[in-house]
């Protein structure tokens, strides 16, 4: 038994062989390059957008250029608010020095002075020392206005002010605890440094 198949027939299944072909190639080989083809287009996209933010990066030269000068200036600015020495004892006769110094402008007389053990304040290696005075309240307003303001970062940490005449009440004895600061990232109060 033998099938006919007629001219008809014959043209519909080449129709349908062709079309089932046609739909194989689609799913098989099309679809897979475009897919292909759209993902390289992309990554090729991706690429293109970076190499634009590097070159916009890369033409802001002159505006890194004055952050770095203007940065390099802060730091120049906040270097003179330390004091210079790196070793806390070094660092606590200069405090010494400029606190007489501001003594002596104010009129204030220093009776005794102790350089207390560094420490750090809020992050910050610190010098303290401790002194007494003996002056007038207008002199020692004075000094200590001359500390706050001085070109040092310095802070008065403790004040205590008695009167030493009952007769002249503006004499007074005054034990301040002021500390210096030092530009030293490696200082440890309790230890070597790093």
């Amino acid at each position: 038994m033998k099938l006919k198949i007629t001219p008809r027939d014959k043209k519909f299944l080449i129709g349908g062989g062709v079309i089932l072909g046609i739909y194989l190639l689609a799913v098989w080989v099309i679809q897979p390059v475009y897919a292909q083809q759209k993902l390289m287009d992309q990554k090729i996209q991706n690429k293109i957008q970076f190499i634009q933010k590097y070159y916009e990066i890369l033409n802001q030269d002159s505006y890194y250029k004055a952050k770095r000068i203007a940065n390099e200036r802060t730091r120049i600015i906040l270097a003179k608010k330390f004091l210079n020495e790196t070793q806390p004892g070094l660092a606590a006769a200069r405090l010494q020095k400029i606190i007489k110094g501001f003594a002596l402008q104010s009129r204030v007389k220093i009776e005794q002075v102790r350089v207390e053990k560094a420490k750090l304040i809020d992050q910050m290696p610190a010098v303290p020392i401790s002194m007494t005075l003996r002056s007038s309240l207008r002199n020692l307003t004075e000094f200590i206005y001359r500390m706050e303001n001085s070109e040092k970062f310095l802070v008065v940490e403790e004040i205590t002010t008695q009167r030493i005449n009952k007769s002249n009440p503006e004499e007074l004895k005054t034990r301040l605890l002021v500390s210096g600061f030092i530009q030293d990232l490696t200082f440890r109060p309790n230890g070597p440094k790093a």
